[in-house]
């Protein structure tokens, strides 16, 4: 069983898991002194531990192994305006961090109908999408801007919209920059000229008409595959 523990480094060799993985540990798996468990960081570190303190609040390990994995050379970067439905972001997030996720750019378009999140519980989502996943590195959940600002940021990338146009399917994607992906009215003809203007590619990610957080996933999937 994996649990998190965002400020174990390599140089512990005992650690203390929190009050909430402790319970998860102690009270709902029934784990107690010399049962074997592992933890993530998020950033890279992997730790084989064995319980030394089964206290359902304060559950102590010691590490027994310690493997740090680097980082990807693939970026998974999607720019995204927000979904009016929080729990469609929520899915979003879990399914693309499963799928080695690892920057989330969120954007203020014209035609977004919300434009906040609730950054406890995104972080919430992508920590047991982590841990279920098994992978060792948390995506990055950027604040919300606005898209002009994105654009200016981060010049050059792929933009996916519903409009007419001589579009490159996002099969043909050969680098991986920026996908943007625009909200439930999508974004307008002006949005889509600024970012033309500003290096990005119309790109079409299916002959359907995608929800924004299907069309998100979708780019996810094309960009594991550069």
């Amino acid at each position: 069983m994996i649990f998190f523990a965002p400020d174990c480094t390599m140089q512990y060799s005992e650690y203390t898991l929190s009050e909430l993985e402790s319970k998860h540990c102690i009270k709902v798996l029934r784990k107690v002194n010399g049962d074997e468990i592992e933890l993530v960081n998020g950033m890279g570190g992997q730790f084989e531990c064995k319980i030394i303190d089964d206290h359902y609040k304060k559950c102590k390990v010691k590490i027994m192994k310690r493997t740090h994995h680097e980082p990807s050379k693939r970026a998974l970067h999607i720019a995204m305006a927000i979904p009016k439905s929080s729990e469609r972001l929520e899915w979003f997030l879990e399914k693309a961090t499963e799928l080695g996720l690892t920057r989330l750019s969120l954007i203020n378009c014209t035609n977004s109908e919300r434009k906040t999140i609730n950054r406890k519980r995104l972080e919430k989502i992508i920590v047991s999408a982590l841990k279920q996943s098994k992978r060792f590195y948390l995506p990055e959940i950027e604040e919300p801007i606005p898209f002009m600002k994105f654009i200016e940021n981060e010049p050059n990338g792929y933009i996916g919209h519903c409009y007419e146009a001589n579009k490159t399917h996002a099969r043909s994607i050969s680098k991986a920059t920026p996908i943007l992906i625009g909200p439930e009215g999508d974004f307008t003809v002006q949005e889509v000229e600024e970012a033309k203007s500003s290096g990005y590619i119309e790109i079409e990610l299916s002959e359907n008409r995608l929800r924004t957080e299907t069309a998100a996933l979708c780019a996810v999937f094309y960009l594991t595959n550069v």
